[in-house]
């Protein structure tokens, strides 16, 4: 249970994204363990990892880190800059997410 140990208390911006997906009718989970990792919201349907990448994100780290999630879990990764995560992008998340699901649909 390494990630577990990993797990960090939600953020507002990791409840608000939650709340968000929750709110289109697609189950998410909070922290989401996938060892050594912990994902910021996951969605089990369609194998969603989402990540609220904050000031002190690495993008070839995070990239390695993904393609890990990617092959050993079949989990995707979307990362999501904490800068953009205001109250007024909820319809555009919405958008990109129903997107998403659209696209693995028809995949």
């Amino acid at each position: 249970m390494v990630g577990r140990n990993l797990r960090k208390k939600d953020t507002p911006h990791e409840l608000m994204v939650l709340e968000w997906v929750r709110s289109t009718g697609l189950g998410a989970n909070p922290q989401e363990d996938f060892p050594p990792y912990v994902v910021d919201v996951y969605i089990p349907d369609m194998k969603l990892g989402i990540e609220i990448d904050g000031p002190l994100h690495l993008s070839r780290k995070d990239k390695k880190r993904d393609q890990e999630l990617k092959n050993n879990y079949g989990v995707d990764i979307w990362r999501l800059p904490l800068k953009i995560l205001k109250v007024s992008y909820k319809e555009e998340f919405i958008s990109e997410l129903m997107e998403k699901v659209e696209e693995q649909s028809n995949a």
